[in-house]
């Protein structure tokens, strides 16, 4: 099993918000104003947040389907790369065709064409 950034990041955000909401219900449960107040009780409850918020996490990533970091992510992942590099690939293509066809435009017109003159023969 491979960890990735995404995983790390969406068990750290399950984290925080089971942690937050585990805090305040046992701060209300137990009648106590601050988390500094807590007995073991209240810790292993607490404690206990911390393999339930991956649950989601693990859940994701056992989906083959899920194209965020389940199974398919990297092959995903490795598709939309490929197609932004052909996107970026034609877009600096156009861009130089633009320009070159800019430049072409500009030749002509600040080029004034070489008038004949002749001078009168006495």
């Amino acid at each position: 099993m491979t960890i990735n950034k995404a995983m790390l990041d969406s068990y750290l955000r399950n984290l925080v918000g089971v942690a937050l909401a585990l805090v305040t219900t046992t701060m209300a449960n137990a009648g106590v104003a601050s988390p500094l107040d807590f007995g073991l009780g209240e810790w292993l409850t607490i404690l206990n947040g911390v393999w339930a918020a991956a649950v989601p996490t693990l859940i994701r990533w056992l989906n083959s389907k899920d194209p965020a970091f389940g199974r398919v992510a990297e092959g995903v992942a490795a598709e939309v790369s490929k197609k932004l590099a052909a996107e970026a690939k034609a877009a600096a293509a156009a861009k130089k065709k633009a320009e070159t066809a800019a430049a072409k435009a500009a030749a002509k017109t600040s080029a004034p064409a070489a008038k004949k003159t002749t001078t009168a023969k006495k």
